[in-house]
């Protein structure tokens, strides 16, 4: 049996392939694991439970249908999901996570996190990302009219997409030192985490320990999963 970990699928109604590729990973792969880990971006927006529409209807289904064939589904929000309430998640059968969260396979404690906070040099990010955690902002834009999430969702993705082209790779990718002391922080060797879109395992010593850090892949060009 093996635990299976997945991010940056970015769920979209324009990638038709994406959704049918999951859905097949779900039924052929996925059915026969132990659990699955969904760290972050899941989908490429999400404006809050009340505006899921087909597309979302038909991945919880897929997910429901997984938990009860005994498969649990763990979920931790990325930049682009972190409105993904627990309307939706009751309906899809998934425990959303804390970012980060410790977990244990096999004895060993692993460190889970979507990845984002460890991007600490992109500070027009990070900025943003601390206004839109903040409970009084969700409220305020959960309040808001569907049409008017919708617009603001395509400016924000827009605007992320002008900034990425606009700062050095160096700036948008992780912080040595941020990974260092989320390592250390929660007494771990092995932290995974996606939201780069840099697939890769890193190691190195820390403290005079072996460490790794493993970068979960996007689905843009294939699937990518990682399997332990």
């Amino acid at each position: 049996m093996t635990t299976l970990f997945i991010s940056d699928l970015h769920l979209d109604t324009a990638r038709p392939q994406i959704v049918e590729q999951f859905l097949a990973f779900v039924r052929d792969e996925a059915a026969h694991a132990d659990a699955l880990y969904i760290l972050g971006d899941f989908f490429e927006a999400w404006i809050g439970d009340d505006a899921a529409g087909e597309l979302e209807n038909t991945v919880a289904d897929a997910l429901a249908a997984l938990h009860a064939q005994g498969v649990p589904v763990f979920f931790m929000h990325g930049n682009r999901d972190f409105l993904l309430g627990d309307a939706w998640a009751r309906r899809a059968r998934l425990t959303i996570l804390p970012d980060p969260s410790v977990i244990e396979i096999e004895g060993e404690r692993i460190l889970l996190m979507h990845g984002d906070t460890l991007c600490t040099d992109d500070e027009a990010y990070q900025a943003f990302r601390t206004q839109t955690r903040d409970p009084q902002w969700q409220r305020a834009f959960l309040s808001r009219t569907l049409a008017e999430r919708r617009a603001f969702a395509a400016q924000a993705r827009a605007g992320s997409q002008r900034h990425t082209r606009s700062v050095a790779e160096v700036i948008t990718d992780v912080n040595p030192d941020a990974v260092q002391t989320a390592l250390r922080m929660h007494r771990v060797r092995k932290l995974i985490h996606g939201h780069t879109h840099r697939p890769a395992r890193h190691q190195f010593a820390l403290d005079g320990n072996a460490v790794e850090r493993i970068v979960l892949g996007d689905w843009y060009e294939q699937a990518s999963v990682l399997r332990s």
